[in-house]
């Protein structure tokens, strides 16, 4: 337990060796967060248990990427105090949120994480259904809604990021940002299927170095959260591993079309619409593209546009959606925006 401040305040914030005894964690947050903490739970299995009931500690890693998910992390941190009566561990990106009031009962964790630990066991970590999905259903189909990746082997390269963008705050909230070098973990890439390289943004160096492995080794390799300028930086080994279909799936946050909103964002304009063109190229030879979206952009009180559906569901094989959040937080109106976009 430590008082630490950031750019969101100051606070309280608690790590891995205040976890008490046994140990129940669920995730409603990304891949990045809930493999983070997978690889701490790999390394210290033995005090991870299924049922919350039978914990010491419980921990929800949790999202502030929307309010719609900072509201969705309290209910699951909620419904867990009220099944248990313990206080509970809240972690992931919204622990830094010094900004964002939490609970009595809800106690800030630091990033948790054992970098290079492979992943045996893939149910110590419960990951939680996709709230943005209605009626959502596990399935092995890799395009039905909420289940990009969900099946796939997490190789963790890396965690942070050093962009700029308007929107985001993930460079302040994903604790000390690292990379890993790509040889170091060909032993863990061999031992799993379905393999997808997890990071917050994955370098051009690393995407390089994994292609030439995949390549090596001709295993399929799938990549996610590559922004657009990295992607570019990538695109003459990108089409070669396509092209022998090795390359299955390539995730690129384009966030907009649109070059002005993307100028707004602090994105980069060239660089985006030049990866939209080397997606269509991979896409010709097989991968499966996917990307993000971000809706409703305000910015100085101006409205713009929203994303062309035509073009995202003719030229991508899938996209998700966030509705812009100007990142103060507020549950009421958290909670009629997500009636209004979730029902």
């Amino acid at each position: 337990m430590k008082k630490v401040n950031n750019i969101f305040g100051e606070g309280i914030i608690y790590d891995e060796k205040d976890l008490e005894g046994k140990i129940y964690t669920t995730s409603a947050a990304c891949m990045s967060v809930w493999s983070d903490f997978l690889s701490w739970a790999n390394r210290y299995s033995d005090r991870m248990v299924s049922d919350p009931k039978d914990a010491d500690s419980i921990v929800v890693l949790g999202c502030q990427v929307t309010d719609l998910a900072v509201l969705n992390d309290l209910q699951v941190a909620e419904k867990l105090h009220e099944l248990t009566g313990k206080n509970i561990y809240v972690g992931g990106c919204l622990a830094q949120r010094m900004d964002i009031l939490l609970p009595d009962y809800c106690r800030r964790l630091d990033v948790v994480r054992v970098i290079g630990q492979e992943l045996d066991k893939m149910d110590l970590v419960h990951y939680e259904k996709p709230f943005w999905v209605p009626n959502f259903e596990e399935t092995k189909e890799t395009l039905a809604p909420g289940n990009l990746f969900r099946n796939d082997y997490p190789l963790k390269i890396g965690a942070g990021c050093h962009g700029k963008c308007k929107y985001c705050t993930i460079r302040h909230t994903r604790g000390d940002a690292y990379t890993t070098i790509p040889q170091d973990q060909i032993e863990e890439f061999l031992n799993h299927e379905n393999v997808v390289l997890i990071s917050d943004s994955p370098t051009a160096d690393q995407i390089k170095g994994w292609c030439q492995i995949a390549h090596l080794y001709q295993k399929d390799i799938s990549i996610r959260n590559v922004e657009p300028q990295n992607l570019n930086l990538c695109a003459e080994e990108l089409l070669a591993l396509s092209e022998e279909g090795l390359l299955k799936i390539v995730h690129c946050p384009v966030q907009s079309f649109d070059p002005e909103v993307l100028r707004i964002m602090n994105r980069n304009v060239p660089e985006t619409e030049k990866a939209v063109e080397l997606m269509k190229k991979l896409r010709q030879n097989g991968t499966l593209i996917a990307t993000n979206i971000i809706i409703d952009y305000v910015n100085d009180g101006i409205l713009y546009p929203n994303y062309d559906k035509e073009k995202l569901e003719t030229e991508f094989d899938y996209y998700s959606w966030n509705p812009y959040f100007d990142g103060n937080w507020d549950q009421e109106k958290a909670k009629v925006r997500f009636k209004k976009y979730i029902g």
